[in-house]
């Protein structure tokens, strides 16, 4: 089973999270690093649980990327350059939350592969 998230790119995290708030009402906590964590309720934000995050513009989060949960990163991997996709960085540890992959599908779209502490 796989749940799917989404991070957004902004070149400005603090306009980009009070956009978010002021036109959708949504909620943000701001990470020990560049990002920011999303609740689309308005509720306080669950770090295990967040629907979604804001992150500084990079080379692979140029627009909207879908996050898919995965219990194992590393048994995913594999899988997505078997079915024609492409593997756009290593997997990385992301704080005390998890690990990230980025990653591209068949048809060239950027998806990030998120695996939990505690998992795989």
């Amino acid at each position: 089973m796989t749940r799917i998230k989404f991070e957004l790119p902004a070149d400005d995290l603090g306009r980009a999270t009070a956009f978010y708030r002021d036109v959708f009402g949504w909620s943000s906590q701001r990470l020990p690093f560049e990002y920011a964590l999303v609740d689309t309720t308005g509720d306080p934000v669950d770090p295990a649980d967040a629907d979604g995050g804001i992150s500084p513009r990079t080379e692979f989060v140029q627009g909207p990327v879908l996050i898919i949960e995965v219990e194992s990163i590393d048994e995913v991997a594999p899988r997505v350059v078997e079915a024609g996709g492409a593997l756009l960085n290593a997997k990385e540890r992301v704080g005390d939350f998890g690990f990230s992959q980025y990653v591209k599908d068949s048809e060239g779209t950027v998806l990030c592969l998120w695996e939990n502490i505690g998992q795989g």
